[in-house]
């Protein structure tokens, strides 16, 4: 199967209303010998929300049933994304005037999940497999989820946080999420390490047992949380965090559902500096994550995460590590635009790397070293609270704790 068939739905007034954030139900039913899956997903709009048309991107090999349905018309085109740097399709919505506020879309539709994203024995639905529809623009939106999962005898499943109810082949996760990032890890077993003491931690492995340097991770990570929790988190500390090893062989990334997602297999070894780097990059995503990645705001997702993890070297006496990481990422920082107003689509795909991820860096080393460590993880700690998303608002937070000249100062580094 080579595209998806979806099948649209439209209940209006619906019975959802008094959310501040989308809301968003997804039953997911999942053919792990086939990599086949069938998803129902529903998108409540806000009762606040008095927009007359939805807009939601889907993969380009979607195929959608055109139609008006439910009183709305409904209005399937292709429009290039340049975020995918390719094509999507977008289903969009007119809602007739007169109607309730409170509204939800329903869209039915099956798949094959990319290969790349399963093991013999795994199959990896998370925020890099892009199996989800999203408003465009979007795709981090907090939203409110119930994600339902069913699954062949033999089979479970895990997400960012434990099951709310599991019986044979069926499991439901609730919480708050980015629009992409609902994560379902599917394998006929899993094997995990789990804190004894403090924050609710866990390093949960599919499909195979926790190798010696896979269950390195489960104290490295208590220790990287609790200096997060001290410093950057002080004021929204973590009390629950998962790690996901998918085994997929793909990347790593953090999420904002304390969860990160690990899909190295035993490569992946936190007693080598690069890699102890990544995990703690991965979990300061916890905090670091509501900056638009369509503009500048991504720095303070992206270098706010690096830098994150090169402070947690350094509090762990690890100077050099923190200095050779420091002079390697700065020294691809000449000759780049500033991050004020920088436009990834006008640059080579190197450029954005260079200045999001590497130059903010150098920004926040800079920064740290004229107001010191203290007064940098306060201003930290009230970034992450606040859940700060774009630069204006991070250079109020810097005014108010380090005060007008410094703010000043910023805002010059930051159009350099």
């Amino acid at each position: 199967m080579k595209f998806l068939v979806v099948l649209l739905g439209l209940v209006l007034g619906s019975s959802f209303a008094g959310y501040a954030v989308p809301r968003v139900q997804v039953q997911l039913s999942v053919e792990p010998a086939t990599r086949a899956f069938t998803c129902q997903y529903t998108f409540v709009l806000p009762a606040g929300d008095t927009s007359s048309v939805l807009r939601l991107n889907l993969r380009k090999d979607f195929r959608v049933q055109r139609g008006q349905l439910g009183g709305a018309a409904v209005q399937v085109r292709h429009v290039y994304y340049p975020y995918f740097t390719d094509t999507v399709q977008q289903v969009v919505v007119r809602y007739p005037a007169g109607r309730p506020r409170a509204r939800s879309f329903t869209l039915v539709y099956e798949g094959i999940l990319q290969k790349e994203r399963t093991t013999a024995q795994v199959l990896e639905f998370s925020g890099h497999t892009i199996w989800l529809p999203f408003r465009p623009l979007e795709e981090y939106e907090l939203v409110d989820y119930t994600l339902d999962v069913r699954v062949p005898p033999g089979y479970q499943v895990r997400s960012t946080r434990p099951p709310l109810g599991a019986k044979p082949g069926r499991f439901r996760f609730e919480g708050q999420a980015s629009a992409i990032e609902l994560t379902a890890i599917i394998a006929p077993q899993f094997y995990q390490a789990v804190a004894n003491r403090g924050p609710a931690i866990a390093v949960v492995k599919a499909g195979a047992p926790l190798g010696f340097k896979e269950a390195a991770i489960l104290p490295k990570a208590q220790d990287i949380i609790a200096f997060y929790n001290r410093t950057i988190g002080r004021q929204d500390s973590i009390t629950r965090f998962t790690v996901l090893l998918t085994g997929t062989k793909q990347d790593a990334f953090g999420l904002l559902d304390n969860a990160t997602v690990i899909t190295y297999t035993t490569d992946f070894d936190i007693a080598q500096r690069e890699d102890l780097l990544i995990l703690a990059h991965e979990i300061s995503h916890k905090w670091w994550g509501y900056g638009s990645v369509h503009d500048e705001s991504e720095w303070l997702n992206e270098a706010f995460a690096t830098y994150s993890s090169m402070l947690y070297l350094q509090a762990r006496g690890d100077t050099a590590g923190y200095r050779q990481n420091y002079e390697k990422l700065a020294k691809t920082t000449v000759n780049t635009p500033a991050i004020t107003g920088f436009d990834r689509t006008k640059y080579e795909s190197g450029m954005f790397r260079r200045v999001v991820y590497n130059k903010g860096m150098v920004v926040l080393a800079a920064l740290h070293a004229r107001v010191g460590t203290e007064q940098l993880y306060t201003i930290l700690a009230r970034t992450a609270a606040q859940r700060v998303g774009t630069t204006t608002a991070f250079l109020g937070v810097v005014g108010q704790v380090a005060g007008p000249e410094t703010r000043a100062w910023l805002l010059a580094r930051l159009s350099e």
